[in-house]
């Protein structure tokens, strides 16, 4: 019990003690994405938002660790710069905006990418759009 108790206190001030950063990088393809740490009662958490996307359509948040080569989305010049491990989806707002949000996991460290992928609707058929990356560090 005198270890567990003391891998839970280990684990809890590594937590408390976790600082994050944030950078960009990539380049803009159909909008823009960006981050920003949060703290909330049940933990620290980000918040990520879309702007300058098509309105009315679905944005696909693509959550992992960055591709080997950039990958270019079907009939698009714009390209997936993240290797996708979890997705969500959110439907922009009439403005052409798209918000996520959730916690962080308090684990140490930590190293995470994303990025927003836009689908939307063209008399041709689907329109791929992208947005640019957010690198998240924590440590």
């Amino acid at each position: 019990m005198k270890i567990f108790s003391f891998a839970v206190l280990c684990l809890a001030a590594t937590a408390a003690s976790q600082t994050y950063t944030l950078t960009d990088f990539g380049t803009q393809c159909g909008g823009d994405l960006q981050g920003q740490i949060v703290t909330a009662p049940g933990g620290t958490g980000i918040r990520l938002g879309v702007t300058g996307a098509h309105r009315n359509t679905i944005t696909v948040l693509v959550i992992g660790h960055p591709q080997a080569a950039p990958v270019q989305l079907p009939g698009s010049a714009c390209l997936l710069l993240v290797d996708p491990r979890a997705m969500l989806h959110e439907l922009t707002s009439p403005s052409g905006t798209a918000g996520f949000g959730f916690r962080l996991p308090p684990i140490v460290p930590i190293t995470i990418d994303f990025q927003a992928v836009i689908v939307g609707h063209a008399a041709s058929g689907r329109v791929f759009e992208s947005t640019d990356g957010v690198h998240l560090v924590g440590v």
